[in-house]
């Protein structure tokens, strides 16, 4: 079923672009809506388990996200969405509202602990992430079984924790005309200056992988992790050059693009809190920040994760279920209501 789902899946995206055109022929078009149809019976199945443990939360009429059953008549949550609102409720599958209370919280991770008197639900089963590829097929499952929304992992477990993120400390360009990135700053103190790295060098390989380009080697370095010492070749004066730099924390998030930036906002809504995570796993899945708290299922029904932030258009975080499995084994910082300040978000 693996093979067939994402090979229907890949199908009908490659068909549904070209139907854009209006020239595909009409047969054509009903094998491609069969496709779709096969491909999201098969997304109800892989999700089966996780309809199961997934609820609404409301305030008034209107959905600010997800909670995941954890047994008891208890949700997880993502905290910032639902710590200091008033009058939150869920449904339960008879479409019965059911008030919510806010038990507590783990500060550093953005969950939250809700109570829900009368809710009787199981408690999700929570999946190793560590076995997954970049490139693995995920889906993000409703309570109604349907998928909110599919994609593929394209960052393994990582933490966003400024301190913790290599941090090479040069400014790069890319160039048609260049067999890899030339460095055209070398910040102060930095790991690179450190290492003997100059400007005008052209980086070609990190970690014995070749570089065409600054958002590849952008890529490669977010991988790595403070104290890590790649190997990294450079062409200086056409001779090569191997320096193996030994990474630094960041001491400030690097910055953005204003063009991306510009891009994520008007895509959607972006989460309150979507960096500084421990420990978080990375997906191309187009999601709103509404739909935080969703559980992530991968091509065996597993619950891998639950999403923690809408980082970006195409940027969605999710913590992995062995990170979840964890934490709720530490203490709960009990919650403390705060002056309601009437305002929400939009």
């Amino acid at each position: 079923m693996k093979l067939f789902l994402l090979t229907s899946f890949l199908i009908s995206l490659g068909l549904h672009a070209q139907s854009s055109t209006n020239r595909i022929p009409s047969a054509d078009r009903e094998t491609t809506s069969a496709q779709a149809d096969d491909i999201f019976k098969a997304l109800r199945k892989v999700g089966s388990a996780a309809k199961q443990v997934v609820y609404p939360i409301y305030v008034d009429r209107e959905r600010i996200g997800y909670g995941i059953s954890l047994g008891d008549g208890q949700l997880l949550a993502k905290a910032s969405e639902v710590m200091d609102e008033q009058g939150l409720f869920t449904a339960n599958r008879a479409k019965e509202a059911l008030p919510v209370k806010m038990i507590g919280s783990y500060p550093e991770h953005d969950l939250a602990i809700l109570a829900v008197p009368g809710l009787d639900a199981v408690a999700a089963e929570w999946a190793d992430a560590s076995s997954l590829n970049e490139g693995a097929f995920l889906t993000a499952v409703k309570p109604d079984g349907e998928a909110q929304a599919m994609g593929v992992l394209s960052v393994k477990a990582r933490s966003l924790r400024s301190e913790d993120q290599g941090y090479l400390g040069v400014s790069l360009v890319s160039s048609e005309d260049l067999n890899g990135v030339e460095v055209t700053e070398v910040m102060d103190g930095s790991a690179a200056g450190e290492a003997g790295i100059l400007k005008g060098d052209i980086i070609t390989k990190i970690g014995g992988k070749e570089v065409r380009g600054k958002y590849e080697l952008a890529t490669q370095l977010r991988r790595l992790k403070n104290g890590q010492k790649p190997e990294i070749l450079l062409l200086r004066d056409d001779k090569v050059v191997k320096v193996t730099p030994t990474l630094q924390g960041r001491s400030a998030q690097s910055r953005r693009s204003r063009r991306l930036d510009i891009m994520d906002r008007s895509s959607g809504s972006r989460s309150r809190v979507r960096g500084e995570f421990e420990n978080v796993i990375q997906s191309d899945m187009e999601l709103e920040s509404t739909d935080a708290g969703l559980p992530v299922v991968d091509l065996d029904g597993r619950i891998v994760g639950m999403v923690i932030a809408r980082a970006g258009r195409i940027s969605t975080l999710i913590l992995p279920g062995d990170e979840i499995s964890e934490i709720l084994r530490e203490e709960v910082t009990p919650h403390v209501k705060k002056a309601q300040s009437g305002k929400r978000r939009k």
